[in-house]
C-alpha cells in the first residue's frame, strides 16, 4: 500500500511498526509514513479518536511504539467548506504578488487552515486554493502553501510560497530565524519601556488549547525569546512593538501574560474587554532575503485596533 501519496478521503490504513521506529513517538511513526501530511494534521487525527495502537484508540501523540505494533490510521472524510463564506471574504488583501511567493493581510476573525477535519469553517488555505489554485500542491497537503501562521484573531502580514522550492526556502529561513516578524500589541498595564522574555513555552497539560510557562515535571518546554519596546502608554495601557525570535504558538500573548500584562481583548490569557472584540495583536512587518534581494512589507493596523488606540487616548489624563 502506497503512503508515499495523495491518500483518498476515509482511507483506512494498519501499518506495522519495524525495528528502526521501536521507542518512537506514534505520531512521528505515522507522520514519516505519509510524508505529504504535516505532524500536526496527525495530531488532529488523534485528538478525533481516528489512530489506534493495537487496537486501543490513542488520545496522546507522544505514546511510544514498539517493533511489532499495529498501528490503525483513519483519514477522515472530505472536508466541506462554505464556499459562498469564501466568496464573501473581501478583507483577504494581496500585498504583493510575484511568481514565487504571495503576501497576504489576513483579517481578524479567519483561521489559517483547519483546526480539525470536520470544522467547516472557512479558512485562509480554503480562500488561497479558491484563488490560486496551483498552490494546493505546495507543502504539506493539509495546509498548502502554509509556512507560518496567524492565530485566528491575530489580524496582518503572512507569506504565502507558490512553488515547492519557494516553500523550502521559506521554510529553512523560519527554521534559521531568518525571518523578521514585527509585531504591534496593545496590553494591559505599563510594562517596562523595553525588555526581552526569555520564558519556555509548552503545551498547558489541562487545556490542549493554551500555551503556558509554567514548568511541570514531564512537561515539554520550547526555548521562546520574545523583544519589546514601548511605542506609548496609556492611563493603564500600553502600545508595544513586539519582535519574537522564536516562533511559538500563541507567543507574544503567552510571554505578555507571564509578566502580567495580558493583550486587551483576550479571552483565553486575559479577560474580555468592552473596547474590543478580540486580542489586540497586528503583524505589522515582515523582512528578510530571497535570491540575493532584500524584501521588508508593512501593514499598518486595521479599524478596530486604531480605534482601540483612540479611546485609550481618550481616556489617558493629559
Amino acid at each position: 500500500m502506497d503512503t508515499k501519496s495523495l491518500v483518498e478521503p476515509n482511507s483506512h490504513f494498519v501499518l506495522h511498526v519495524p525495528q528502526e521506529y521501536d521507542g518512537s513517538r506514534i505520531d512521528t511513526f505515522i507522520t514519516a509514513q505519509f510524508p505529504l501530511y504535516s505532524r500536526s494534521f496527525f495530531t488532529r487525527l488523534i485528538d478525533d479518536g481516528n489512530v489506534s495502537l493495537n487496537d486501543t484508540p490513542i488520545s496522546k501523540g507522544g505514546v511510544r511504539v514498539a517493533a511489532g505494533d499495529s498501528v490503525s490510521v483513519q483519514f477522515p472524510a472530505q472536508r466541506e467548506i462554505q464556499v459562498d463564506a469564501l466568496k464573501e471574504k473581501p478583507d483577504v488583501e494581496v500585498i504583493y504578488e510575484s511568481p514565487d511567493f504571495l503576501i497576504i493581510n489576513k483579517p481578524a476573525g479567519l483561521l489559517v487552515h483547519p483546526t480539525s477535519m470536520k470544522s467547516t469553517a472557512a479558512t485562509l488555505v480554503d480562500w488561497l486554493l479558491l484563488n490560486y489554485s496551483n498552490i494546493e500542491d505546495v507543502g504539506y497537503v493539509d495546509r498548502p502553501g502554509i509556512v507560518h501562521r496567524l492565530d485566528k484573531d491575530t489580524s496582518g502580514l503572512l507569506i504565502v510560497p507558490r512553488t515547492n522550492h519557494t516553500h523550502g526556502i521559506f521554510s529553512d529561513l523560519f527554521r534559521d530565524r531568518k525571518m523578521s516578524k514585527t509585531y504591534y500589541a496593545i496590553v494591559e498595564g505599563h510594562p517596562e519601556r523595553e525588555g526581552t522574555i526569555t520564558a519556555p513555552i509548552g503545551r498547558d497539560p489541562v487545556s490542549k488549547t493554551k500555551m503556558t510557562t509554567h514548568e511541570r515535571p514531564g512537561l515539554k518546554m520550547r526555548d521562546a525569546t520574545t523583544h519589546f519596546k514601548v511605542l506609548e502608554y496609556f492611563e493603564n495601557a500600553a502600545l508595544v512593538e513586539v519582535k519574537p525570535v522564536t516562533g511559538r504558538t500563541h507567543q507574544i500573548r503567552v510571554h505578555f501574560v507571564s509578566i502580567g500584562h495580558p493583550l486587551i481583548g483576550d479571552v483565553v490569557y486575559g479577560k474580555k474587554s468592552k473596547l474590543i472584540k478580540r486580542h489586540a495583536l497586528h503583524a505589522h512587518n515582515l523582512a528578510f532575503e530571497f535570491q540575493g534581494k532584500k524584501y521588508a512589507f508593512e501593514k499598518t493596523l486595521p479599524e478596530d485596533l486604531q480605534q482601540l488606540i483612540n479611546k485609550l487616548r481618550a481616556q489617558t489624563p493629559a
